[in-house]
């Protein structure tokens, strides 16, 4: 049995003064996520945007969507942009709508993190509430200060979840650093867990082999539901040759 071999979207940084690495547009992600899928037994690859995501699709064997410092434009599930906090990457949006719509058709297993729970719910028709203190009156700071790594709230598992079987617990303590979060769940998927405040913090669909969306960074691997949920993926990507 060959490693699974994972894929990694990249994210696109354009503020050469905000990220001070280069004044022409770069591609970036923490080493943190390939180190999980490395600790996983997979062989992490970076993706770079393709017009022709089937040909990327067509190199590995799991998907992973991570998280980022931008939002989804709102256009993509039929809003307009109502908060100035709003920070939007088209051309990051635009190929992870598509990709994730090109392996959903191969059933090709998938694990959405932070941003890429977001698109997953876009994917399935959902929509994002687009600052959450614009409307939810909560007590948990989502976008949490430095460390952003650290564990600062807890979130309730739904008990008949797959995500609580991988957990093998109902409350775990996770970290947060988003302002945006889902509002309408997309068709055919399910919620799998709640922060305190009623925020959606997972979903998952028993429609695929493997498909779960998660709002906190388990790449940083805080919990041994973070371990266990690279482990799932990398498990479920495994191709007997």
């Amino acid at each position: 049995m060959k490693k699974p071999v994972i894929g990694i979207v990249l994210d696109l940084a354009k503020d050469s003064n905000k990220y001070a690495y280069s004044p022409m547009p770069w591609y970036a992600i923490r080493k943190c996520y390939a180190d999980a899928v490395i600790n996983a037994g997979g062989l992490p690859i970076m993706l770079p945007y393709s017009e022709d995501a089937s040909v990327l699709l067509s190199m590995i064997d799991g998907l992973i969507l991570p998280g980022g410092d931008e939002d989804i434009n709102p256009k993509f599930y039929g809003r307009d942009i109502i908060s100035n906090k709003v920070k939007t990457n088209d051309i990051r949006a635009e190929f992870e709508l598509g990709i994730v719509k090109q392996a959903l058709k191969m059933n090709m297993p998938m694990l959405g993190i932070c941003n890429g729970l977001q698109v997953i719910n876009t994917v399935f028709g959902g929509t994002l509430i687009q600052h959450i203190p614009d409307i939810v009156n909560s007590g948990v700071n989502h976008e949490q200060p430095a460390p952003k790594n650290v564990p600062t709230h807890s979130i309730v598992i739904e008990s008949n979840s797959l995500l609580a079987k991988i957990a093998g617990n109902t409350k775990v303590m996770v970290n947060s650093t988003h302002h945006q979060a889902i509002e309408t769940v997309g068709k055919g998927l399910n919620v799998s867990a709640l922060a305190e405040d009623g925020i959606i913090e997972a979903v998952e669909s028993t429609d695929y082999k493997f498909l779960i969306g998660v709002q906190w960074h388990c790449e940083y691997l805080n919990s041994e539901l973070d371990h266990n949920l690279f482990k799932r993926l990398v498990e479920a990507s495994a191709v007997v040759v």
